[in-house]
């Protein structure tokens, strides 16, 4: 098995139609997308600005189950990156957190309310697999 890595992640995310066409196996997998990137970012992602990112997607997502709709949560979402280019702007973030996660963004509000919805579950599950994996690497990490 050839294993991916940082930049061939973000090119296949670049190339998704929408969040929503990541298959959940490869993002969750041992040597999937999000166990390559944490393992990565393992001596660089400090595990409190991954945890203060990660809780306000949760946010945002609890907002959707209590009914809200995508316009409800869009300008949150939306000012999740300048949050990001802030952090790495900081280097409390590396380089690459920022680019993926703003890929992923970019592929989240699209289609209509549904798919609007199934993408950013997806960019969720995404992200919990990082938080995950990024504990696996730094157990004593803080998260």
């Amino acid at each position: 098995m050839i294993k991916m890595g940082e930049n061939e992640i973000r090119e296949k995310i670049g190339g998704l139609g929408s969040f929503a066409e990541l298959s959940v196996k490869e993002l969750a997998k041992e040597d999937g997308y999000a166990d390559t990137l944490a393992r990565g970012w393992r001596n660089s992602l400090k595990a409190t600005q991954l945890r203060k990112f990660f809780d306000a997607v949760k946010g945002i997502e609890r907002r959707m189950e209590e009914g809200g709709n995508w316009s409800d949560v869009e300008a949150d979402f939306y000012l999740l990156q300048p949050q990001v280019a802030y952090a790495q702007a900081r280097t409390v973030i590396p380089r690459g957190f920022h680019d993926i996660v703003k890929i992923c963004m970019s592929k989240v509000d699209v289609g209509d309310e549904k798919q609007k919805r199934q993408n950013y579950e997806r960019f969720v599950q995404f992200l919990e697999a990082i938080v995950a994996y990024h504990k696996y690497y730094n157990p004593r990490g803080g998260l």
